[in-house]
């Protein structure tokens, strides 16, 4: 059931000062989606704690998704790490997602 609003998110085009792609994130469209929470953790990274919150989505099947984009949900951006075809039905892809804070 796709009862969760979400927002596709692709690298922003813009270049900042030193003449680099900027990395922040633009929407690229609105979708439903099913999100399920994987698992949650607190770790120590460069010595520093910080949150990483890993999710799965499932959206309907679409060409135009892939690794290098992004999704936003209830206010936090998550890094898709893998696009994966849902094996029971070819209708649907799942996007397997992090997020780092």
């Amino acid at each position: 059931m796709l009862n969760h609003r979400i927002q596709l998110l692709k690298r922003g085009a813009g270049r900042d000062a030193a003449g680099q792609r900027a990395k922040g994130w633009e929407v690229a469209r609105s979708l439903w989606a099913d999100v399920l929470f994987q698992t949650g953790a607190e770790v120590m990274r460069a010595d520093a704690d910080v949150s990483i919150v890993k999710c799965s989505i499932r959206i309907r099947k679409r060409a135009d998704v892939d690794a290098s984009m992004g999704a936003r949900y209830l206010g936090l951006d998550y890094d898709i790490k893998a696009v994966l075809p849902d094996s029971k039905d070819r209708d649907y892809m799942f996007l397997v997602c992090e997020s780092v804070k």
